[in-house]
Formats: C-alpha cells, structure tokens, sequence
C-alpha cells in the first residue's frame, strides 16, 4: 500500500471517530480533549559496525555522528477498560544524523541519515484515569509502548549510502499528565529501539565500509489535548 493511501486512511479514522465522540457526548470540550497535538526533542542513538575503504590512495573509516533534532505530530486516544489507552499518532521527525568519510588529505564527504522521517506510532498506554474525568491531585504516572512503522523521505536523503527506505521501531515511555481544568497536557520520556540493520546493498564505498547501521533513539515530548 502506497503511503498517501495509507496515510488517507488513517486520518479518514481519526476524523470520523471524532465525529462520533461528538455526536456521543453533549460536551464539544470534552470530546475535543480526546485529540491530541504534540511537540518534542529527540536525539539520534544510531549504532554502526564499520571497516575500513580505499579511495584512491586514501584509507579511511566511515565516523559516525549523532545529532539532537526535533519532531511533531498529532495523535487520538480511544479508550480500552478502565485503565488502558490506545493511541495512534502521525509524526514528523528531522533528526539529521550523519556519516563522514575521509576521501582525501583535510577533505571529508557527510552523508545524511534519515534526515526527515515519516513515522506512525501505534502506542498502547496504562493510565490510571480517563481524560474526560481526570482528578488532577490524583495523577499518577503512565507507562506504555509502542509498535512505530518508519519511513524515510527519500528526496531528502543522501543517494549514499545505500539505505533501506523503511524501519520498524519499538518503543517504551513514561509519562506524566497535567490538568488545569480547560486542557491536559503530557510530559513522556522515551526510548526507540530500532530492529532492522539499514544498509543496503551497493558497491560504492560508501555502502559496502558499512555491515550495520542500527538507529535508535531517544527524547522527550509534551503533548497537549
């Protein structure tokens, strides 16, 4: 399935069900809290397993460098029994982590990796209150996690090295929620572990110094209904 298809769909879910949400409860606000919109910080944790390339009469190893970055999106929670949430979300994330090599004397090429992804977190929290009944003395501290499909935006990505063009993440967070009467808010801290090795196959130099690219993550995000 195409992503603009895929995506189509998604949104085509969440628009409906908060149709739904709005026809079922006589409260606009209340139903309103149910959707989500959400900032953050992240940075890259990217592990690599690399050896050494010949260009010319240069010899080098590739240097990776991981970098801060940002991201945002917004998410719907559909309530599951008395203490869980589920959560799907559509995220945009600019984490421009690179790749240096050495390719002559005081000259070094940096190649981006996945500078700006397309991510669809699917997440399953455990709370101890709804939203729409949220006693804010009694918050207590949220945990989940979540399944995260990964795609790149291939224009923006470097033709080498030779990457795969999607990725599949799990991640775990703990969260904390904030009520001031009119709103809530969400602060989470994550981890996203990242299962599938990267590289691509291709005979440039670039791709063929590189047997594992692993890329991980980690950050935090405020989340406001």
């Amino acid at each position: 399935m195409r992503l603009p298809y895929f995506l189509g769909i998604v949104a085509g879910l969440l628009v409906g069900k908060s149709a739904f949400a709005l026809d079922a409860d006589t409260s606009i606000v209340s139903s309103t809290k149910d959707l989500g919109l959400y900032i953050g910080g992240a940075y890259s944790l990217i592990n690599m397993d690399a050896s050494a390339y010949f260009v010319g009469d240069n010899t080098g190893v590739p240097e990776l460098r991981n970098s801060p970055g940002m991201f945002g999106g917004f998410c719907y929670n559909f309530y599951a029994g008395k203490n869980s949430i589920i959560r799907p979300a559509l995220e945009a994330c600019f984490l421009p982590a690179t790749i240096t090599y050495q390719t002559d004397i005081d000259y070094k090429t940096k190649q981006r990796i996945y500078p700006m992804t397309i991510e669809l977190p699917f997440s399953w929290i455990y709370s101890a209150y709804r939203v729409k009944a949220f006693p804010a003395a009694k918050a207590k501290p949220e945990f989940g996690v979540s399944l995260r499909p990964v795609l790149t935006v291939k224009p923006l990505n470097d033709v080498q090295p030779v990457l795969r063009t999607s990725n599949l993440n799990t991640d775990l967070f703990v969260g904390y929620p904030f009520n001031n009467g009119k709103s809530v808010m969400r602060m989470e801290v994550f981890f996203s572990y990242g299962w599938f090795n990267l590289i691509g196959t291709g005979n440039d130099y670039r791709t063929y110094s590189i047997q594992r690219l692993q890329r991980n993550t980690a950050g935090i995000r405020l989340m406001f209904h």
